[in-house]
């Protein structure tokens, strides 16, 4: 599974790639979403490889992000453990975690809102015009990478 990031805006940015981030249910700046790793999916973050930031997250980061940033599909509520056990299949948010981690459910399958809108990253980023490889913050990240990104934006 991978986590992609919006870091840059849709300005300058051709039809064929704001296609691929309303495909992805990336509509604005700062917002992830979670997907599995396909063919498919690995064909669209090719595409936009130049506006997101992308990994593999681990288990504690996307617990984390569940319960800061998760939000029900339909009505409002937090997402903790007991919402997760009276609405999902997993008791608590360290097991639905684990099982989007292992692609056994998605976040829509579990009831949650494809997309986490998530609070710019504190301390900055790293250069939302540069790669990686050159320090920058956009393409392919490290799990570690990935994970101190999706921390700061909490």
């Amino acid at each position: 599974m991978k986590a992609l990031v919006q870091v840059r805006g849709e300005v300058n940015v051709s039809q064929d790639v704001l296609d691929t981030l309303e495909m992805l249910n990336l509509g604005r700046v700062n917002h992830a979403t979670l997907v599995p790793e396909t063919d498919a999916y690995a064909g669209m973050i090719t595409k936009v490889n130049d506006v997101v930031a992308h990994g593999e997250p681990s288990e504690t980061t996307v617990a984390t992000l569940l319960e800061s940033r998760g939000e029900p599909a339909e009505g409002e509520a937090t997402i903790d453990d007991a919402w997760v056990g009276a609405h999902t299949d997993y008791e608590d948010v360290d097991a639905l975690a684990a099982a989007l981690v292992a692609e056994e459910t998605t976040l829509q399958e579990a009831g949650l809102s494809p997309t986490l809108r998530l609070h710019p990253p504190r301390g900055g980023h790293d250069g939302i015009k540069q790669p990686v490889t050159t320090g920058g913050q956009l393409g392919p990240h490290e799990t570690g990478d990935i994970d101190a990104l999706l921390e700061a934006m909490r």
